[in-house]
């Protein structure tokens, strides 16, 4: 069965475990090409000789988001290795759990470098590819990607869903 995301090169932060892994173990099964950055290189080797040993098509890269260089060089390499990057999945992120009035300023402050600069990291080396506004969505696009939200399954919620045209025309 071919689908909308055969063939897409996508980028994945924080590829080494949890959503990122799962993410990018279902998408190459559906036969996209990943590309997975995280700190922990030899836990992305593992994962993409399991994806590759079935079959799929990946690439680990060794990134910390909070280096700008480091996001950028994912970029690249994911450009060089396949010529393009179609998506760009900022997953990596931390969310320390503790009281407000515990003053954890230090797990504050690598919380905003990760879940915050990270993921501005990601879109500015992204963005250097790819032209995202050229021509409007169609209004049946937008309704298929709030469908999709909406037909999850009970144990997935999504709270957000950011839509943007590939291309738009100013």
């Amino acid at each position: 069965m071919s689908t909308n995301i055969e063939g897409k090169v996508v980028v994945i932060t924080g590829g080494s475990s949890g959503l990122g892994e799962s993410t990018a173990r279902h998408l190459a099964e559906l036969g996209a090409t990943v590309v997975m950055g995280a700190r922990r290189k030899d836990r992305l080797d593992a994962i993409v000789k399991d994806i590759t040993a079935k079959g799929g098509k990946a690439l680990a890269v060794t990134v910390d988001v909070t280096k700008r260089e480091q996001v950028d060089a994912l970029i690249q390499a994911a450009l060089k290795a396949y010529g393009k990057v179609d998506v760009l999945v900022n997953n990596a992120g931390i969310m320390p759990i503790a009281r407000l009035a515990a003053l954890k300023v230090d797990e504050w402050d690598k919380m905003i470098d990760i879940n915050i600069k990270g993921v501005l990291y990601g879109i500015a080396a992204a963005l250097n590819v790819k032209e995202f506004y050229k021509v409007a969505i169609p209004a049946d696009s937008i309704a298929r990607a709030i469908a999709y939200a909406i037909e999850q399954p009970s144990d997935v919620e999504i709270d957000e869903i950011v839509v943007r045209p590939t291309v738009q025309e100013f």
